[in-house]
């Protein structure tokens, strides 16, 4: 008997292995009475003969040959089948809370025919597709594999993609002549500003938010929403002066006096931001130094999200290189929270398919508009996939309420191997996948009435995690953990990495930024007055 704490994939294998030794046991018998044809009136006494004789008759080889061959192909078969890896004691019977199945099974429930996404190996139903994804873990643990599987069924069905790309990695294996680049330091970049979106008055209070993000911090946000008042009526004024250009308002927001900006502004609702003290008009320059000064790298021209969501064709890659984050990460991040912003202006469509894949989310700025993008957006056709490393990182950049509140929006899940040390992240994970409750069978000793001890057997309820956070932290790489919306159960998947052709450069950078990188057209050089 099978002790009570062994696991349900082990108990597993040891009937099978069980099963392998009868079937060869049984073969050995059937080749016995093939081969000496014995009437079954002898057949019992016979077989101690022929176990004696096996040795030296190779044509007694072949029936346990047959069955051994058997057993462990059968062994094998049910054991890639239906090993679900679940690390808790064996159960009797599961009460309640989600189910815990093999890999192959999910993918037999999931299987609907052609045309479906590919998420971490499993095919996506369409009912699940507008669910959000959420793809969770350390650095090298599969992220990104993940992402490249599921951007691969996305173009292959002609679904149209924005892709925020770190170093490249996925746009050099999947971009498509007619795609789209922004990188300000990319020769192949479109030239944009965000002046291209806007259309009515109100453009300018809508998309200064995305320019300058909403801070976890009370006092910081403070200094962040005068900056956006600031920037939303500077956006209004220049573009009623016919002065709509990024250039003028680098110099208007990073270069100008405080004066010059001052009676720029006057009459509107930031003309209250000069008034007091020294020191606070010093503080929203400062954020708007750090927010809007990283615009001065882009190239003039005429791309617009909102034209493309509309209009567009292919794919839009927004890259960039290690090295040049800290430069441009408030432009990249207003770039997906402008897109974010402009899903949420296009006309309901069910039928449309439209897929945010944000690799990192946590190396960007607060996005103001993902949340309602994610949960409103689902009616224009939006899917979003973002990657994230660490789950405390994500409540530092968003406050810990609002990075619940993100977290929420992702119904599918596949969640990787975690670091020892990033213990909270493990702890999120096993939390999310959730518990169930099972019945086990308990033993005690009873006394018999000869006085004897005699076994004593019961029932008992048992609640647990799932996964536990010490599972996350011993995860091979391309490894982890599906959970896919409503009622589908729960399986530990393992991802194949599949080479892929390098189609176009990852980057290639500028030639003004390449050749002359003193030069004066990496910055502005508008003059100090109007």
């Amino acid at each position: 008997m099978l002790g009570a704490n062994v696991t349900q994939d082990t108990a597993l294998r040891s009937w099978l292995a069980l099963g392998a030794v009868c079937s060869t046991l049984l073969g050995w018998l059937i080749g016995v009475a093939i081969y000496y044809r014995m009437p079954m009136s002898i057949f019992a006494r016979g077989l101690w003969f022929a176990a004696k004789a096996t040795a030296d008759v190779p044509a007694l080889w072949a029936g346990p040959t047959c069955g051994l061959l058997v057993g462990t192909a059968v062994f094998v078969w049910v054991v890639r089948r239906y090993t679900t890896h679940f690390g808790g004691a064996s159960f009797v019977t599961r009460l309640r809370g989600p189910r815990m199945v093999s890999q192959p099974i999910l993918v037999a429930q999931t299987r609907k025919g052609k045309g479906q996404l590919c998420f971490a190996g499993i095919p996506i139903p369409h009912a699940v597709e507008n669910t959000q994804f959420f793809v969770g873990g350390s650095t090298g643990t599969g992220k990104s594999v993940c992402v490249a599987g599921y951007i691969e069924s996305v173009l292959a069905r002609g679904d149209r993609l924005i892709c925020i790309d770190p170093d490249g990695a996925s746009m050099r294996h999947f971009h498509a002549p007619g795609d789209r680049i922004l990188n300000p330091f990319d020769q192949r970049s479109q030239g944009w500003s965000i002046f291209n979106e806007i259309r009515t008055s109100y453009d300018c209070e809508q998309y200064a938010i995305s320019m300058i993000p909403r801070s976890p911090s009370t006092e910081q946000e403070t200094w962040n929403s005068m900056g956006r008042t600031i920037v939303s009526e500077t956006l209004t004024v220049l573009v009623r002066q016919g002065q709509g250009t990024t250039e003028r308002l680098v110099h208007w927001l990073t270069g100008a006096g405080n004066d010059e900006l001052k009676t720029l502004l006057a009459g509107t609702p930031a003309a209250g931001c000069f008034h007091g003290a020294t020191e606070t008009l010093a503080s929203i320059r400062t954020v708007l130094t750090q927010y809007i000064t990283p615009h001065k790298y882009l190239p003039s021209g005429d791309f617009s999200f909102r034209d493309w969501l509309e209009n567009g064709q292919g794919s839009l890659w927004i890259t960039w290189r290690e090295d040049m984050l800290q430069a441009l990460k408030p432009l990249i991040s207003c770039w997906v929270d402008v897109t974010c912003a402009s899903v949420l202006s296009l006309h309901e469509e069910r039928a449309r398919r439209l897929h945010l894949v944000c690799d990192e989310l946590d190396s960007l700025e607060k996005l103001n508009y993902i949340v309602d993008a994610a949960t409103k957006g689902r009616k224009k056709g939006l899917c979003i996939m973002p990657g994230v490393q660490s789950l405390a990182q994500l409540n530092n950049i968003y406050g810990r309420e609002d990075a619940l509140t993100l977290r929420n929006c992702f119904r599918s899940v596949f969640l990787c191997g975690i670091s020892e040390l990033d213990t909270y992240t493990a702890e999120e994970f096993s939390r999310a996948l959730g518990e169930h409750t099972v019945v086990r069978r308990a033993q005690g000793n009873g006394q018999g009435r000869a006085g004897t001890g005699r076994a004593a057997a019961g029932m008992r309820q048992d609640t647990e995690r799932i996964v536990s956070p010490a599972e996350f932290h011993l995860l091979p790489n391309l490894t982890g953990y599906v959970k896919l919306a409503g009622n589908f159960p729960l399986a530990r998947v393992q991802m194949r990495y599949k080479k892929r052709p390098v189609v176009v450069a990852p980057l290639v950078i500028a030639d003004a930024f390449l050749q002359h990188p003193q030069a004066s057209s990496l910055l502005f050089t508008a003059p100090a007055g109007t």
